[in-house]
């Protein structure tokens, strides 16, 4: 991969262990067992390396290489395992219908963290840069791809930050996974996705939706100081402290402005079954059945700007 420096954007060349800006005369980035690393990065909060380290542990230790398989085929939210459910995952490939399998793809996947779709990629043929603000979370996620033996000639791992990163290729598909909502400066992050998108290609994205009640209720700010909800979501690392869910108008306006065309933008039905899904662990009966109202009858009813998820398919305009 061709990292290029975030001042000039010249390609940067590896000196030692050290990717540095022969122009500027900086150093960027550090390689570490195979890992770019830039400088800067630090994780807002200690919220990432608490989850990563106190408790994924647990939600990926039944995880083997036949494990993984059979997970990648619980595609709902009320089948799926605890450590994809947990992370905000509510359908997997959701994207499928619209665009078909990813294979054979360069992939560009900007806050991977840790969950089913880097691994999945990869066992598709794809060529895939992951990467991250939280080194713990990256390095969990490699220790996941060791465990669960899919192929890693293809896979490229960084620690960065997605409003400076930038680089001297372009891809087929660019993915934002649950991301913006601890992202300040999403312009930056837009800008960038744009730049190092094929002509062709398709930026595929799912983020929390703001006016989901239960979040709303959450990351609101009319109720504070004294938000007992709020408290205890950020108490016990639900949250970040201080993110906020995406208001979708605003952000599609943001897309277009900066080039982008949506392709596709739908809701995600899990209306009770996503805030439920907190309390409500190991009882499938109860989840397929929370599961069914929602498909039925909630997702018929209530309004997209109501959902827990949305979803945008686009491209360059």
């Amino acid at each position: 991969m061709k990292y290029l420096c975030p001042t000039c954007r010249a390609p940067l060349e590896l000196r030692a262990d050290r990717l540095t800006c022969v122009p500027c005369g900086t150093g960027h980035a550090t390689v570490v067992n195979g890992v770019v690393e830039f400088d800067g990065c630090i994780d807002k909060e200690s919220f990432f390396e608490k989850q990563a380290m106190e408790r994924l542990e647990t939600y990926y230790a039944d995880y083997s290489p036949a494990r993984f398989r059979q997970i990648l085929e619980q595609i709902d939210l009320w089948e799926m395992d605890w450590a994809n459910k947990r992370v905000g995952i509510t359908t997997k490939y959701w994207w499928e219908p619209h665009i078909g399998r990813i294979t054979g793809k360069r992939v560009l996947q900007i806050g991977c963290g840790v969950n089913y779709q880097v691994p999945s990629f990869l066992l598709h043929d794809n060529h895939v840069l992951a990467f991250d603000i939280c080194k713990g979370s990256v390095d969990f996620l490699r220790r996941i791809i060791d465990k669960v033996a899919v192929p890693t000639d293809k896979l490229e791992l960084a620690v960065a930050d997605a409003t400076r990163l930038e680089l001297g290729e372009r891809f087929d598909i660019v993915g934002i996974n649950n991301v913006l909502h601890h992202v300040e400066d999403k312009r930056a992050m837009f800008e960038r996705a744009h730049r190092h998108l094929k002509d062709d290609g398709k930026l595929i994205m799912v983020e929390p939706n703001y006016y989901y009640p239960p979040r709303w209720m959450i990351e609101t700010e009319v109720l504070d100081p004294f938000n007992p909800v709020k408290d205890y979501f950020v108490r016990n690392d639900l949250i970040e402290k201080g993110e906020k869910a995406i208001i979708f108008p605003e952000m599609r306006r943001q897309l277009a402005e900066l080039g982008f065309k949506i392709d596709k933008t739908f809701k995600d039905p899990n209306y009770l079954g996503y805030f439920t899904v907190y309390w409500v662990r190991n009882n499938p009966a109860l989840l397929r059945a929370i599961f069914e109202l929602d498909k039925h009858l909630f997702s018929r009813i209530l309004p997209a700007a109501l959902a827990p998820f949305q979803y945008i398919i686009a491209s360059k305009a």
